[in-house]
């Protein structure tokens, strides 16, 4: 910079005639999120499950509508300037565009190395679609036996390999189709997918480097987000992920999520490998900072107690190949996890779930 500065005028007056080379643009919020989604899925050792990143064409349309030989036609018509009024805007402005869906499945199936001998459906037909709701999110939760989709149906919103593409079907977010990984959708696996070699401060900032935030600002986030998720900054931030518990690791994935604002956040068993009073008090956790995200968050797990308690809905899945049997509402989670749990309605909406389960499993074995 300093050999640049001390250039002759002659130098000055090239670099007016020349365009500066651009610098290169950090990755893009699509690109970042595909890298992380296949470190975080290589974590679990699962190969091919890194996203493509490819840019999803989501952005506005150039202006192809926009006529000017026909509006600046001259008055050929002898009608005064007074009768062309631009009425060819209003029905588009009298009729809005309903908000799309926020995710759509529109009758999907998986099935795996489809045509030979060791062919695996998945998922079969599953159909169903889950409203944009102004100014809210909704909290939807996956129920069923082991093997029967749920993690499947949540990497097809995700966009990763080998789940994405679907055999059959199609899967949209926002209206458009599902192609790659993409910034509006974050996902927290059961394992703990932190970065060995970065502390929790690094970790919880990853997404907002890969975009290209300053450090200043980015450490400044990432600090908030270390707070919010329960942890110490003073004492945490400096840590590494193996002198954390497991608690402490799913609160750093929990952080490192959701403070890039994901509009749909895609949970898988998070809390399946936590003791009991921990997992409580992540249910808890999870739940105000879910208010105040405004996200729609997937919820897969194997708990009905926990479902009940997080959820507004429960989708409930069959036995493999997975499809969906029934929608159940449940109550909203009003109050802490373990006070609502001593209530009688809960518990009875706990049991009547487990019986419903119960008897689809066993209907589904005799039909077998």
């Amino acid at each position: 910079m300093s050999d640049e500065e001390k250039k002759p005028p002659e130098a000055e007056e090239k670099k007016e005639a020349e365009p500066a080379a651009e610098k290169p643009k950090p990755p893009s919020p699509e690109e970042m999120a595909a890298a992380l989604a296949a470190f975080e899925s290589a974590q679990k050792g699962e190969e091919g499950a890194k996203g493509k990143p490819g840019d999803k064409a989501g952005g506005d349309k150039p202006a192809e509508d926009k006529k000017p030989a026909e509006d600046k036609k001259p008055a050929e018509d002898k009608k005064p300037a007074e009768d062309k009024k631009p009425a060819a805007k209003k029905p588009a402005e009298a009729k809005p565009k309903g908000r799309p869906p926020v995710v759509r499945f529109d009758h999907v199936t998986k099935t795996y190395n489809p045509g030979r001998r060791n062919a695996f459906t998945a998922i079969k037909d599953v159909h169903f679609t889950v409203e944009d709701l102004p100014d809210k999110g909704e909290f939807v939760c996956l129920l069923g036996p082991s093997g029967c989709g749920k993690s499947t149906i949540l990497r097809l919103i995700a966009g990763l390999e080998p789940q994405h593409p679907p055999t059959e079907g199609k899967v949209e977010v926002f209206g458009e189709s599902v192609d790659a990984p993409g910034a509006d959708r974050g996902m927290v696996f059961q394992s703990y997918t932190s970065f060995d070699n970065r502390t929790v401060l690094r970790n919880v900032a990853f997404g907002l480097e890969c975009r290209g935030v300053g450090r200043k600002e980015r450490e400044e986030l990432a600090r908030e987000w270390i707070d919010k998720v329960g942890l110490s900054v003073k004492h945490d931030a400096g840590k590494y992920p193996h002198q954390l518990s497991g608690g402490m690791q799913q609160r750093v994935a929990i952080a490192r999520t959701l403070i890039l604002h994901p509009k749909i956040i895609l949970m898988d068993e998070p809390f399946g490998a936590l003791d009991p009073v921990t997992r409580v008090q992540m249910q808890d956790l999870l739940v105000n900072l879910w208010r105040s995200q405004e996200a729609t968050v997937f919820f897969v797990t194997h708990s009905i107690g926990e479902a009940v308690y997080v959820g507004d809905r429960c989708y409930l899945l069959s036995r493999s190949p997975g499809t969906i049997l029934r929608e159940v509402k449940v109550p909203l989670p009003d109050r802490p996890a373990l006070e609502m749990q001593k209530d009688p309605h809960f518990q009875e909406v706990v049991y009547e779930l487990s019986e419903q389960v119960h008897r689809m499993e066993q209907e589904q074995a005799e039909a077998e």
